[in-house]
């Protein structure tokens, strides 16, 4: 795909349909259909706080330890602020019903967040036209290949974008095999420091791997040529 053409509003179809607007390069307005089962998953960030707007509709939020719906109506657009290393993930909070449009942003202000977007997507999309070169493949190994190109590429761009995924999420698998110790203060936060350890891990040992194979965390073919541009340019400075 011609970089200069990259498209500013990206969609994909149910089941998990979503909607992302990147006109405003400092954020991005995520538009959920009913019926989308899309989350945003458990995750956190290192170097940013991010803000959540809600626009349109309702969401369920899972913040912390804390799980609300958080709703818009015709006088009152919500924003809820998720502190940098806060566990988070958010999506519909009802299947049916009107569209959902949230406005995430982030403190630093910055144009990470469209560059997350344009490439996680440029991945996403691409994986049937990679699917299609394989296509002299057996059907098991092709599907395993594309699983494995998409998995990889995936963790080299959270590596790179301060998107941390939750793999294990070890304080509800402690409260599930062990409920008496998920009150302990101290047992929960080594529970916590252990998600943080095997998230970096496995993120770095993907970065290594994609650095092997030459795959970037920002790609020339997902992002438009003038952020591009300025993302190689920032990155020279801070090398």
């Amino acid at each position: 795909m011609d970089s200069n053409n990259i498209p500013s509003v990206i969609t994909r179809p149910l089941p998990n349909a979503v909607t992302y607007d990147l006109t405003q390069r400092d954020c991005v307005i995520i538009t959920l259909p009913p019926q989308s089962t899309w989350s945003s998953g458990l995750h956190w960030h290192q170097d940013h706080d991010e803000y959540l707007k809600v626009v349109q509709g309702s969401i369920l939020v899972v913040l912390g330890n804390d799980e609300f719906v958080v709703s818009a109506t015709a006088t009152h657009q919500p924003e809820i602020k998720v502190p940098r290393h806060a566990w988070h993930s958010w999506r519909r909070a009802e299947g049916d019903g009107e569209e959902v449009v949230v406005v995430e942003r982030t403190d630093p202000a910055d144009f990470q967040k469209a560059v997350f977007f344009w490439n996680l997507n440029g991945v996403i999309l691409d994986a049937p036209a990679l699917d299609t070169k394989l296509g002299m493949l057996p059907s098991r190994l092709r599907a395993a290949l594309v699983d494995f190109w998409i998995t990889l590429s995936l963790f080299v761009i959270f590596h790179h974008l301060d998107n941390f995924p939750v793999f294990v999420n070890m304080p509800s698998l402690l409260g599930r095999l062990m409920p008496a110790l998920q009150k302990a203060h101290a047992v929960c936060r080594a529970a916590k420091w252990l998600d943080w350890l095997v998230a970096h891990t496995l993120l770095w040992l993907a970065s290594c791997l994609g650095h092997i194979l030459g795959m970037a965390p920002v790609r020339r073919r997902y992002t438009p040529a003038s952020i591009y541009k300025r993302w190689c340019d920032e990155n020279q400075k801070m090398a």
